[in-house]
């Protein structure tokens, strides 16, 4: 009988004691967790339990902790890219729109026929910019809209190529450059949105036209389309940021772009599963889309 009694009161006296140190573990634990809310700290919970409870507990709260961390850092980081995107628009805008406001009160002014025309001609080319930056704004809101569904439709990329080419005719006299393309296939059928393969060419041409020379080489090899030109004298680009927003190279040289043109090239790829990159050989940089 009193053997028994020793045996039962051992076992109270155990469980008593894990009782004890699991209270122990949840008090540490809870201690933690109220400094890292009073604090913001990024510590992980830890303790050095004998129970696999504890530590499951344990690996459970830092995991939870991990999820509001990068979710706080996502939404700060778009709250950034908002207030940058802003900034952006603000200032791309208004630098046109400045310089329209000088040339309409210089027209006001001015009593010769020829200068006003002058005038009015500078007018139209700020406009065209304005309209070019705000398709820009939009094209890089779609893209990053998630919600955003892309349609798709069967194109000859060489007939569209061709097509948004013959539209940068004046451009390519008032430069002096001259575009040569090949292609060895044709047509080139691919399933891809029109309205996106349109601004994609025509970024690229623009790029090249922006910073180029000479010739403008664009290629089409198997499942390669390869733009490639010289550089400018004095133009200087990294291939690895070309593809960054806002990247614009030399930013005393082109003051009325937003620097958006071949982010929005790498986006329009990477919609249609396709990829893009760049390299520089000297003054030759080229541009290869690979269309999967």
């Amino acid at each position: 009988m009193m053997a028994g009694i020793w045996i039962l009161g051992c076992l109270c006296l155990i469980c008593l004691l894990f009782l004890l140190v699991l209270l122990h573990d949840l008090k540490a634990i809870n201690g933690q967790l109220k400094y890292k809310n009073q604090q913001h700290s990024h510590f992980e919970v830890y303790v050095q339990s004998p129970f696999r409870q504890i530590k499951q507990l344990q690996q459970h709260i830092n995991a939870l902790y991990e999820d509001i961390w990068l979710t706080e850092e996502k939404a700060q980081k778009k709250e950034r890219e908002m207030q940058t995107l802003m900034s952006g628009i603000s200032h791309d805008i208004r630098t046109p729109l400045t310089s329209m406001q000088g040339y309409l009160e210089l027209i006001e002014e001015v009593v010769d026929e020829d200068e006003k025309k002058k005038y009015l001609s500078i007018i139209s080319y700020r406009l065209e910019t304005l309209k070019t930056i705000l398709e820009d704004w939009f094209m890089h809101s779609r893209l990053n809209d998630q919600a955003y569904v892309i349609v798709k439709e069967k194109l000859d990329l060489n007939a569209l190529i061709c097509q948004v080419l013959a539209s940068y005719y004046e451009e390519f006299e008032q430069k002096g450059m001259e575009p040569v393309s090949t292609f060895t296939q044709d047509p080139w059928i691919v399933e891809a949105n029109q309205e996106m393969m349109i601004r994609l060419f025509q970024n690229l041409i623009s790029n090249a036209l922006k910073h180029g020379q000479g010739k403008l080489m664009i290629t089409q090899a198997g499942t390669t389309l390869t733009f490639a030109n010289a550089l400018e004298e004095g133009v200087q680009l990294d291939p690895e940021r070309l593809f960054d927003r806002f990247y614009k190279g030399d930013r005393s040289r082109h003051q009325d772009s937003t620097g958006l043109g071949l982010s929005i090239v790498k986006k329009v790829a990477e919609v249609h599963g396709w990829t893009i990159r760049a390299d520089l050989q000297g003054r030759i940089l080229s541009i290869r889309l690979d269309i999967g």
